[in-house]
């Protein structure tokens, strides 16, 4: 029986793509594509000052939330 949808010939984790998209198309056969994805660098300095920034940030997005929640409890 037959698989729903549109399915292009191949048993791998990339079926579902044609040939053409599949990741041995764009490198040859046994290359490790996902050795290319690279991570950014950053000191450990830099790092805590964005997860300072990043944490004030949900605070102030956490307090406009809970004064919606009031209003809209309030409304009621």
């Amino acid at each position: 029986m037959k698989e729903v949808g549109m399915m292009y010939p191949g048993r791998g984790p990339f079926r579902y793509l044609p040939p053409w998209l599949r990741p041995g198309w764009w490198f040859r056969p046994r290359f490790c594509w996902w050795l290319m994805l690279s991570f950014p660098f950053f000191d450990s300095k830099t790092e805590l000052e964005w997860l300072r920034a990043e944490r004030e940030y949900l605070r102030e997005w956490l307090r406009a939330v809970e004064e919606r929640i009031k209003e809209l409890e309030e409304g009621e």
